[in-house]
């Protein structure tokens, strides 16, 4: 009886033990779970905080502030070239200001636009920061500046929705487009020229379209800076026009500037060297010196001149020949400009009478101000008509004017006899005056062929140019640069090229001009530095560059273009 209750008061207390141990755990799982659960309900209490705080962000006012522009009136119209390809547009960006009444930490707002725009100058804006005024700092905001801007939420940030312009071309067309100012007006080239007409409300959707010719205009470009090496000259700059028209296809002068990069053009190697620079063009002025004599009936091809000296005497001043030899002691009309003799243009002149040629200088252009669309020009200076003055204008020395009045001269000899004004619109209606006939003009496009084909017996300064298939005619011209003071001449040249082609029916005039270049002998194997040698060489390959797009090449032989000039000249 004993050991079964023993037994059983042995089973009870394990039972005990058993329930004991399960009450245990039991109640370690609850507090376990009522831990897990506080942290849940902390974790799901910050999260919502959290997005209250995003909400309220999003519903705060700290989205930079956006302000209509100043100039939002002023809009400017897009300018296209003769192919429609864009040479400048107004497009819609944001200018940024800061508010220093709104800034709480300086260094931090300084931090933050230090990594947007790592360009401006820090020194500055801290100086303006403890000011008490708005202003302004940077303009024109690209897409990705903007949207940094605007996500950095800072309250003393506005943004002023404004118009610029932008030319995708840079430096192509810099002398002839010209710029605006900060309030959208023209300040130069033909931005100012046609200011009006680009901001016309009722004309906004209609482009100003140009005449001049994008690939062409960058073909020349690219020749032209690699003559500044070649020949490591200060300058240079080319005119092509169509001489039936009077229209400028291309208009290079460099140096040049990139019309985005606003500023202040201060130095005169940045002027526009086709339309404003004034320069003594030398013997490229022979052939307008035959042209004359030879439309007053004074002379023909074939004139003989005689006995001419190596030097003359007109008062105080000596005149000399260029490059005298025996060969320049008689001459024929033609050889004087092939030979380029300027004894024999003096003689010409005295044939033909003093007036007469000041009168024909000033008919065909040379002494007027170009009426192209652009604001910087200048006027040739006024000549003080002397006799010495008349004969020495007979070979381009004494009287100055610019490369584009020399190029259309040149045209208007060539196209028939019609001086016709330059324009760079391409609808613009032309108006011309006939100056010499056309038989005259004939004789003088054969003339200029003769100092360019190689094939001549006499060779001609030109020859550089002479390119297989485009029968081009010109005359070169290497001209010391006056001095400052204009009390002498010194050491430097103008050598400069001007030319048509194809010289039995032209439809192109172009002129090449180097500042100061030097000679080539890593080139030609020798340093001469007339025009012959590099100005009518650089004209050459423009020509050859430009030919298959103005597809003016002829599908003839030039021993062919030879036997005609040798019959035309005959008859």
């Amino acid at each position: 009886m004993k050991k079964k209750i023993s037994k059983n008061l042995e089973n009870r207390n394990q039972l005990n033990l058993i329930f004991d141990d399960s009450k245990s755990i039991n109640k370690a799982n609850y507090k376990q779970d009522k831990r897990l659960n506080i942290l849940i309900s902390s974790f799901l209490i910050l999260m919502f905080l959290f997005l209250i705080k995003l909400f309220g962000l999003g519903l705060s006012d700290y989205k930079p502030q956006i302000l209509s522009s100043k100039t939002d009136n002023i809009q400017r119209r897009t300018i296209v070239d003769t192919n429609n390809i864009v040479l400048a547009q107004s497009i819609n960006t944001y200018n940024l200001y800061l508010r220093p009444k709104k800034i709480k930490n300086k260094e931090n707002i300084l931090i933050k636009l230090k990594i947007i725009f790592p360009e401006l100058n820090f020194q500055k804006l801290r100086k303006k920061l403890n000011t008490s005024k708005t202003f302004i700092v940077k303009r024109n905001l690209t897409p990705s500046q903007y949207n940094k801007v605007m996500q950095l939420g800072e309250p003393s940030i506005e943004l002023e929705l404004s118009e610029t312009r932008i030319y995708p071309h840079k430096n192509l067309f810099s002398h002839i487009i010209g710029q605006i100012d900060l309030d959208n007006y023209g300040i130069s080239g033909l931005e100012y020229f046609f200011d009006e007409e680009l901001k016309n409300k009722n004309s906004l959707n209609k482009p100003l379209k140009l005449s001049l010719d994008s690939t062409i205009q960058y073909i020349v470009r690219d020749v032209l800076l690699n003559s500044l090496d070649v020949f490591k000259a200060k300058g240079a700059s080319a005119v092509i026009i169509n001489v039936n028209t009077g229209k400028i296809i291309s208009l290079v002068s460099l140096p040049d500037y990139d019309l985005n990069k606003r500023s202040k053009l201060a130095s005169h190697k940045l002027i526009n060297k086709n339309t404003m620079g004034l320069y003594e063009f030398g013997s490229v002025f022979k052939i307008f010196t035959i042209a004359n004599a030879i439309e007053q009936k004074k002379i023909s091809i074939n004139t003989q001149f005689k006995d001419l000296p190596s030097q003359l005497s007109c008062g105080k001043f000596k005149i000399n020949e260029y490059e005298y030899s025996k060969d320049k002691k008689n001459l024929t009309a033609e050889n004087i400009l092939v030979k380029s003799s300027n004894i024999g243009s003096i003689r010409i002149v005295q044939k033909t009478g003093l007036v007469s040629h000041q009168k024909f200088l000033k008919e065909i252009g040379l002494l007027d101000k170009s009426e192209i669309e652009i604001s910087e020009k200048s006027s040739p200076n006024r000549i003080r008509w002397g006799k010495c003055n008349t004969l020495t204008s007979s070979f381009g020395h004494g009287v100055n004017t610019s490369l584009l009045q020399l190029t259309n001269a040149y045209a208007a000899l060539s196209n028939g006899g019609y001086l016709i004004n330059n324009s760079i619109l391409k609808d613009k209606k032309i108006t011309k005056k006939q100056i010499i006939s056309s038989n005259t003009s004939q004789i003088i496009n054969r003339l200029l062929r003769a100092n360019v084909d190689k094939y001549n017996s006499i060779k001609g300064s030109g020859r550089k140019a002479d390119i297989e298939g485009y029968f081009v005619g010109g005359k070169t011209g290497t001209a010391r640069k006056p001095l400052k003071n204009r009390k002498g001449y010194s050491k430097n040249t103008i050598n400069t090229f001007s030319a048509i082609y194809p010289y039995h029916s032209p439809k192109y005039a172009i002129s090449v001009l180097l500042d100061e270049p030097q000679g080539a002998p890593k080139l030609w194997g020798h340093s001469r530095n007339e025009a012959g040698w590099n100005s009518s060489y650089i004209t050459g390959l423009i020509i050859k560059k430009i030919g298959p797009i103005l597809d003016t090449k002829e599908q003839f032989t030039n021993e062919i273009s030879s036997e005609k000039y040798a019959d035309s000249k005959n008859n």
